[in-house]
């Protein structure tokens, strides 16, 4: 643990483990700034700290790199103490929150976390996890690309390390500049701009298997009492299958949640999403050490990806509920063990389900 804090413009506060930036933006995003000190606490042994407004909203790729480096979002109110922001535990100082986790007693909220938020909007949220082997030829950023076609009915329009996303969504200079960062790993954005936007992440890092891409969606998808929620279900299962259908698939899930037009991440109470399905690719399959056409008759699913390497794509919920119920009765049909060594094979999509070794990690 470092007892040294980094030096950096951004550094407002500093303990053993951690570091602090305390910002009064109404929106804050994976700046240049922010990025280089994510980073560099990071790397110095430390866990940072990301203190904003009570009224503030965090952009999904400072979320997602937030989370990646084990960083906290804390909100410090006008008149009334600070909160963190995933939990609503009241703080009595910034740092305290590296201290407890879980969802606090009701005594212990902050009543800010409880008010009113944003969320008028029906989104889609996805994890999707692929390996790619080197020895062949890899195209990153196909995940991406099907979600937004699939959602936003266009392309991605920009990408980049750092928001603002500005460059021309290009998926070969994406593999281009990720390639010449190897063996470090690399982190993207990209969103596509329609009249659904749709938000993206990508990690890619080297692993004795090759290429390991995660990509990570949050897609706007209908308002109260739109038709186009009725469908999210069958949208997501589609998405799922074209997910299957590039690189070597390891695992997928797709939920239903709300939130705003922004897609931003706020500091205040959400429901809770809603399984929508689940994709186990050949690796998951091999995991879970029967017949791919066996659990297909057993649970319903179809097989999904490749021909000679099928996965399975399980339905679960709607965004009128049964999801996390339909979950638990497929896990049961697998076994405690054969679920342990299927989750393992992609963490992060693991972790969106609530289970796993990254589980109750930031969504």
């Amino acid at each position: 643990m470092s007892t040294t804090a980094i030096r950096h413009p951004l550094l407002d506060g500093a303990g053993p483990g951690w570091a602090a930036t305390e910002t009064r933006a109404d929106v804050v995003a994976l700046t240049s700034g922010m990025s280089d000190f994510l980073a560099r606490t990071a790397t110095g042994g430390d866990r940072p700290i990301v203190v904003s407004g009570d009224h503030a909203r965090m952009t999904r790729p400072l979320a997602d790199a937030l989370s990646s480096v084990r960083g906290r979002w804390v909100v410090r109110t006008a008149d009334d103490g600070c909160y963190d922001a995933r939990t609503g535990r009241r703080l009595a100082r910034p740092e305290d929150v590296l201290e407890v986790d879980g969802i606090p007693r009701t005594a212990d909220a902050h009543p800010a976390f409880a008010r009113s938020g944003i969320t008028t909007r029906l989104q889609l949220a996805a994890t999707v996890s692929t390996r790619h082997r080197v020895s062949r030829p890899v195209r990153l950023g196909g995940v991406i690309e099907a979600a937004a076609t699939r959602f936003a009915g266009t392309a991605p329009t920009a990408w980049g390390a750092t928001e603002p996303l500005v460059a021309p969504w290009d998926r070969d200079d994406l593999t281009e500049r990720t390639r010449r960062r190897m063996p470090r790993d690399s982190r993207w954005a990209a969103v596509a701009a329609s009249d659904h936007p749709l938000i993206g992440t990508l990690h890619v890092a080297r692993t004795v298997e090759g290429l390991e891409e995660t990509t990570r969606v949050h897609a706007d998808v209908a308002g109260a009492r739109d038709d186009a929620a009725a469908d999210l279900g069958e949208r997501a299962r589609l998405f799922l299958a074209d997910a299957a259908a590039v690189g070597m698939p390891l695992m997928g899930v797709a939920m239903a949640a709300l939130g705003s037009d922004d897609l931003a991440r706020r500091c205040t109470g959400t429901p809770p999403p809603e399984p929508l399905a689940l994709m186990i690719g050949p690796p998951g399959v091999r995991a879970l050490g029967s017949p791919v056409d066996r659990w297909a008759d057993e649970l319903g699913a179809a097989l999904v990806g490749s021909p000679r390497l099928p996965g399975l794509l399980l339905p679960l919920g709607s965004v009128e509920g049964g999801g996390w119920r339909r979950l638990d009765e497929v896990l049961a049909a697998f076994g405690p063990d054969r679920v342990a060594e299927l989750l393992a094979v992609a963490p992060a999509a693991a972790a969106q389900l609530g289970r796993g070794p990254r589980a109750g990690r930031d969504d």
